[in-house]
């Protein structure tokens, strides 16, 4: 049989017991963080997964019909395209935004912009090269007219 002395504590202290859970809820607030970005990760990867069938035909489809042809056939503006449904992916909406790329006055750099509902929450973007031209098909229709 051991004997202990009387005067020995057994268990912990208050201070130790403060420290366990400020390090406990210090990894459980960094396990919820994760959660947070997890979730915003497989959001992104449904958008992306939702959009990819129909980017390509629309970047195609604002190549030939973003500018606009005066009755000579020559480009007279650019069409403002916003608010406009995502074909193939009614539930989106996208805008075209172009700015000037370089010192080709002839070339732009377009972005589509894709949202749900607000345009301030885009949800997705893509980039191309925009050139001032009119397709030959375009501007033969022009001239029937």
């Amino acid at each position: 049989m051991i004997l202990r002395p009387s005067n020995q504590r057994q268990g912990f202290t208050l201070i130790e017991v403060v420290i366990a859970i400020a390090i406990f809820m210090f990894g459980i607030t960094a396990l919820l963080g994760l959660f947070q970005v997890g979730g915003n990760l497989e959001q992104s990867a449904r958008v992306h997964a939702e959009l990819a069938p129909s980017v390509e035909p629309l970047v195609e489809y604002v190549r030939q019909n973003a500018w606009i042809i005066d009755d000579k056939g020559k480009v007279s503006g650019l069409r403002e395209m916003k608010g406009e449904a995502v074909p193939g992916a009614s539930s989106y909406r996208y805008d075209l935004i172009v700015r000037k790329a370089g010192d080709n006055p002839a070339l732009r750099r377009a972005e589509l912009r894709f949202y749900r509902k607000s345009p301030d929450r885009v949800l997705s973007r893509v980039t191309f090269l925009l050139e001032e031209e009119v397709p030959i098909a375009r501007y033969l229709e022009g001239q029937k007219k």
